[in-house]
């Protein structure tokens, strides 16, 4: 990529060392750089994201890598957690709250490792941040884990698009602006040609659809948002408790 750094393959195979040490890095300009590279899109489809888990039965709210806590924050009405394992993400999550006095509850904690009793939510979101897991299958397992019966998963991610055209813009865009701009102003450039690499490493919507089912959440809808850049999928556990 021009002006860019490699894509580190360490990264590339999800070791949770690694994505933790990146995410630290980057979590100062981490706001700001979404924003930009998404041209605010990023808001826009937070928005839609937050309506899935409102539409989820009464009870909390799990936000899973939930970085500086935009979804947590955005839930009004219901008791809000979110989850991260990297300590300098959830201290932003936790000045956002304090300075909007949201009383959002923020946990340090792997997403394949959830501490929390089974069916402990009524619904959970993760924003951009399956594709990071070490182990997508264990992540899932452990969501419909903590999910009540009925309970909502509602999950924002970027997958390559099955519309050429789509990934192609989206291919020059990582190319010419997410890479060379987030590494000029980040703490870690490498992150910003690791990020778009690993939606080529990551799986379809279509087979992520069927990761969901094989843990037990089965997908209601998978929504295209701004012409199939990102994808909003939705899922619900079935059965009883």
């Amino acid at each position: 990529m021009p002006g860019g750094p490699p894509t580190d393959d360490t990264r590339l195979r999800r070791n949770p060392q690694a994505i933790r040490a990146m995410f630290a890095r980057v979590a100062r300009r981490y706001d700001l750089l979404n924003r930009l590279l998404s041209l605010r899109q990023d808001v826009r489809w937070r928005r839609r994201l937050i309506k899935t888990l409102e539409a989820a039965p009464a009870g909390p709210v799990l936000d899973v890598a939930c970085g500086t806590g935009d979804v947590a924050l955005a839930v009004r009405g219901r008791t809000a957690v979110g989850v991260d394992f990297c300590l300098d993400m959830l201290v932003l999550a936790r000045r956002k709250a304090r300075r909007r006095r949201h009383t959002a509850v923020w946990v340090a904690a792997d997403a394949l490792a959830l501490p929390f009793c089974d069916g402990s939510f009524a619904a959970v979101g993760v924003a951009f941040g399956v594709r990071n897991f070490a182990d997508v299958g264990q992540g899932l397992a452990e969501v419909a884990r903590v999910l009540q019966a009925g309970g909502v998963l509602g999950v924002l991610e970027f997958h390559t698009s099955r519309r050429r055209l789509v990934a192609r813009l989206s291919s020059l865009w990582n190319r010419w602006v997410v890479t060379p701009l987030g590494g000029l102003l980040s703490d870690d450039p490498a992150a910003y040609a690791y990020l778009p690499a690993s939606v080529g490493t990551f799986a379809d919507a279509r087979s992520f659809a069927e990761a969901c089912r094989r843990a037990g959440l089965q997908p209601q809808r998978q929504t295209e948002l701004s012409g199939g850049i990102a994808v909003l999928t939705v899922a619900r556990k079935g059965g009883e408790e």
